[in-house]
């Protein structure tokens, strides 16, 4: 637990070398999609302590999903991100590769489990401070994010890593507006005007 401690504090204070540690190990296929759905168990159950802690009120018109539907919805979304990150950073030069992405993508959002706990636990006594640091958290993981693309495609610029994470996350945008036009909002529990 201590190296798992440890090594989060290396992601947090110089991702870049995170990145290149666990670029270095070569992870068994079943110990990377295991670990993929551990970060997904993991982020649901915080969904769910939040749902049930903190639920929306009604006059709130966004979605609810069921334990189960978010746990699916975030499988195929970050499958999705990650295939996207991997192909338009190889589009862009990179030389990244899905197992590499799906490692790295697997322990942010380990990681991002953790924080989100860690949120939680603080809300609950100083709810204006959790505000604060859910900010605070959501920029650090994205400034990882792009650490950790930079490092897969051996880009040597964050900036070209900026660009794999914009293209992946509007062509994941468009694909999800089509696939809602499709399936119809009222279907999703969404009202139809919006």
């Amino acid at each position: 637990m201590n190296a798992l401690a440890s090594f989060a504090l290396l992601t947090l204070k110089s991702p870049r070398d995170a990145a290149h540690q666990i670029l270095a190990r070569d992870w068994p296929r079943e110990a990377l999609w295991t670990a993929f759905l551990l970060s997904v168990v993991l982020n649901t159950c915080v969904y769910t302590v939040q749902k049930i802690l903190f639920p929306l009120p009604p006059e709130v018109l966004l979605p609810r999903f069921s334990p189960g539907v978010y746990f699916a919805m975030v499988l195929i979304l970050q499958l999705c991100f990650i295939a996207m990150l991997s192909s338009t950073g190889r589009w862009l030069g990179g030389q990244g590769n899905l197992p590499a992405l799906l490692a790295l993508v697997t322990w942010l959002q380990l990681l991002q489990a953790g924080l989100n706990g860690a949120i939680v636990v603080v809300f609950l006594v100083m709810p204006s401070l959790a505000a604060l640091l859910n900010i605070a958290a959501n920029i650090v993981v994205f400034f990882i994010l792009l650490h950790f693309v930079n490092a897969a495609h051996r880009f040597g610029s964050v900036w070209r890593s900026l660009g794999v994470v914009l293209m992946a996350s509007m062509i994941l945008v468009f694909a999800l507006l089509f696939i809602v036009g499709l399936i119809g909002p009222a279907n999703l529990g969404l009202p139809e005007n919006v």
